[in-house]
């Protein structure tokens, strides 16, 4: 039977007027995992008010041998 690892990251947005998630760290994150086997399965937002977002949650997976 497959056994799996999981790992969770949330990303935020920096600035006030017109927040942003930083896309160059976010790649370069996503790249590392990829590099150890790590799969992103889902991701979600989550709302800090009238409908705005506050952050992003992505959701990772990779087989383990134990």
């Amino acid at each position: 039977m497959k056994k799996y690892e999981y790992k969770i990251i949330k990303t935020t947005q920096e600035g006030f007027w017109d927040p942003k998630v930083n896309d160059v760290d976010l790649t370069s994150k996503l790249n590392t995992l990829g590099k150890e086997g790590c799969e992103m399965v889902s991701a979600v937002e989550t709302n800090s008010h009238q409908g705005s977002t506050k952050e992003i949650v992505l959701f990772f997976k990779r087989e383990t041998a134990f």
